[in-house]
């Protein structure tokens, strides 16, 4: 009896678990075939292939602040080969190539097919190196050795390397990487594909080689490039580029198997060369940051911003790409397509940059730096780098860093930039860290006048020489300067000391706030903190305990507070900070976040989608009073400066600003730091310049005065 139970549960749990089997296989086969109607479906009864491509949504345009187109697009078609629709045997295989080349042929267009660095030159058989391709670090050398790396060709050499010297591996793989070109040369490379690819190949029939001289030519181009560029089911392989509707409508006609076109959309730079750190790139997905996009929809061939405003504002710009379904007969012809889901284009970003003011910043640092090298002889000055902002919105009119580069260029000019010493690639005006020298003092003395630490009408003496520390006695520029005979200021007010620049004022000042203080309110002003914009940046250094202990390991001395009470010790803050700083004291103490965004606008609507406001970020308490006496000094430190003077003459409104001159170190020439603000007393605009081994902070005023001089004209 039990035993009978026990059967019949015996085979109830069989079939149980058959059932579950047949559901786990045809949930399985649903799957796939969910998969397959996705992706790429056969038909056998009537012998099509159904297959999706990606639609690029149109990618958001960039204006500057007026409306002024900045980057747009072009869109060109490519003629692709799809590596699961391509024949499967080598034969006819390499016969799609050949009839896809006569393609471009017929419809003129062979110069349009792409290079991928073909590192051979001559006709078959008759090959050898290129000259490019046989130069390290040349791209086409470094790409033939990716390739022989990826062929076996390397692991090959170093096999017969061992064998024949009697080498471990190790030994051998060091003397072929010294000159792996000996050990796979020319004819060995072009035997990798004539293996590979059947290029050599007879008709079993007549004996007759396949294909002739000039075809194997042809091919080794190609499937060089298949092999250099990755070709797989996951990428596609680009046979030309910028095709035209002509060759598209040909290849349609003719049906190809595996040929079809991508339409790919391209960046057009209305002003080539200006704005270029600002804008950035765009690009494939990089394979670190492909999980992220993934998991926000995108395909893993999208474009994306890479670097600038581009990658900044990749949300609003790019949009949502659409699918298409093509069907084929088994001849490759398409017979039927639709869209699966419609793209929608990105939306269109307006930055709050002006391109007039843009261009005079970028052509008033290249002019300011030619300037000193070659009236003083400075071979040292190189850079430097420029914000106008709006100090009531925090808005930037422009943010410009010399030298810079050209967008349009840039990938055939990248190995040129990354070697060049004057470091072009770099923003200095987001990560370029300098000390501000004396444009620091207008800060320490609204800080001093705030606190009641000095007033308004407080002497204090400079006697060339400070005096108050018996281990520390820096003097005052005045105490060396050729230009003075009695080398020290005398019993001065604060109005005069900013003035005139004075040190010893200072030393006093810093000595009497204290580090606590002085920090207190520059972290108020903004120094030495984010200050928020969108494209990333160098917080800054403000000098302090803090920083002197975490850095150095040392505790910080009093000595050290008067040294950065002008500017000095570890204080070093980008050019935006600084405009940031200005803004802050001459607008009265609001300090606003830095922005570029001024507004997103739908691309089918034309209307604002987002609209950026002011973003204050801190506030400091600064009297009125206090305010127009620095603003003051500042305008008579303008128009006592004939050097200055000079660069800011002939505008409609009053210039409050103050120059710096920066020690950088050892031999090195002083950096020269300018910054001003216009109209003085009720400031729409401010302007950081430094230009790196000036010599003086009047120096650098030139590339404000060319700013001034555009935004006003």
């Amino acid at each position: 009896m039990v035993q009978g139970y026990n059967r019949r549960v015996v085979r109830v749990a069989v079939l149980g678990a058959c059932f579950a089997l047949c559901c786990f296989i045809y949930l399985i086969r649903l799957a796939v075939l969910e998969l397959n109607s996705d992706n790429i479906g056969a038909h056998p009864q009537d012998g099509t292939t159904t297959r999706t491509e990606i639609v690029q949504a149109v990618r958001g345009q960039i204006y500057d602040r007026n409306g002024v187109p900045l980057v747009t697009n072009t869109y060109t078609y490519d003629l692709t080969f799809d590596f699961s629709l391509m024949p499967t045997d080598e034969l006819s295989r390499g016969q799609a190539i050949l009839r896809a080349l006569e393609i471009l042929d017929l419809c003129g267009e062979s110069d349009r097919l792409c290079s991928n660095r073909y590192p051979l030159e001559g006709f078959y058989p008759s090959l050898t190196y290129s000259a490019a391709a046989s130069t390290p670090g040349n791209a086409a050398y470094d790409t033939l050795l990716s390739v022989i790396e990826s062929s076996g060709l390397r692991a090959a050499a170093i096999q017969r390397i061992r064998v024949s010297e009697g080498m471990s591996r190790t030994r051998a793989g060091e003397v072929f990487d010294a000159d792996p070109l000996q050990y796979v040369t020319a004819e060995q490379l072009v035997a990798h594909f004539e293996s590979a690819y059947l290029l050599t190949s007879c008709n079993a029939k007549t004996g007759e080689r396949d294909f002739t001289d000039a075809q194997v030519d042809r091919l080794l181009r190609v499937y060089w490039g298949m092999e250099a560029t990755g070709f797989s089911r996951a990428n596609d392989y680009i046979l030309a580029s910028d095709v035209s509707m002509d060759t598209i409508t040909c290849q349609r006609e003719w049906g190809v198997p595996g040929i079809g076109f991508s339409l790919t959309a391209k960046r057009v730079y209305t002003y080539p060369g200006y704005a270029s750190h600002i804008l950035g790139q765009t690009g494939p997905i990089y394979a670190e940051d492909w999980a992220y996009y993934k998991e926000l929809g995108y395909h893993m061939d999208a474009t994306v911003g890479i670097s600038g405003c581009e990658a900044a504002f990749e949300s609003y710009l790019h949009g949502q790409d659409g699918v298409r379904v093509v069907k084929e007969d088994k001849d490759g012809r398409i017979v039927d397509e639709y869209m699966k889901s419609e793209a929608v284009a990105g939306q269109d970003i307006y930055l709050t940059i002006d391109i007039n003011l843009q261009i005079a910043a970028e052509d008033g640092l290249r002019e300011n730096v030619n300037y000193i090298r070659s009236t003083y002889g400075r071979t040292d000055c190189k850079a430097g780098a420029a914000v106008a902002m709006d100090p009531n919105t925090g808005e930037i009119l422009a943010l410009a860093s010399y030298p810079s580069y050209d967008l349009t260029t840039y990938n055939l000019d990248y190995q040129t930039l990354a070697s060049d010493d004057a470091l072009p690639l770099i923003d200095r005006a987001l990560y370029g860290l300098y000390a501000p020298g004396s444009t620091f003092k207008p800060g320490v003395a609204a800080a001093a006048l705030s606190e009641g630490i000095i007033s308004a009408d407080t002497l204090l003496e400079c006697a060339g020489v400070y005096t108050y520390f018996d281990s520390y006695q820096p003097t005052c520029w005045i105490y060396n300067s050729t230009a003075s005979s009695v080398h020290q200021h005398g019993w001065i007010t604060v109005s005069e000391a900013l003035r005139v620049s004075c040190n010893c004022f200072f030393y006093e000042v810093g000595r009497l706030a204290g580090i606590d203080t002085m920090n207190r309110y520059c972290t108020l002003y903004g120094l030495g903190q984010s200050t928020g914009i969108e494209l990333g940046e160098s917080s800054g250094i403000l000098a302090g305990p803090d920083y002197r202990t975490l850095s150095h390991g040392v505790r910080w001395q009093a000595t050290d507070t008067i040294a950065a009470a002008i500017g000095q010790s570890d204080n070093a803050f980008t050019p935006l900070q600084l405009a940031v700083y200005l803004s802050t004291l001459v607008n009265g103490g609001t300090r606003y976040q830095a922005h570029l965004l001024s507004r997103v606008r739908d691309f089918t609507t034309r209307t604002d989608t987002a609209v950026s406001t002011p973003q204050v970020l801190s506030t400091v308490s600064l009297d009125e009073t206090y305010r127009l006496e620095i603003i003051s000094a500042m305008e008579n430190a303008v128009s006592s400066s004939s050097e200055v003077r000079r660069y800011l003459s002939g505008l409609p409104v009053t210039v409050a600003g103050k120059t710096g001159t920066a020690q950088t170190g050892g031999k090195l020439t002083d950096n020269g730091l300018f910054v001003c603000c216009a109209p003085s007393r009720d400031p729409e605009i401010v302007v950081a310049a430094v230009v790196e081994r000036a010599g003086g902070g009047s120096y650098a005023s030139m590339t404000a005065g060319r700013i001034l001089d555009a935004y006003y004209k």
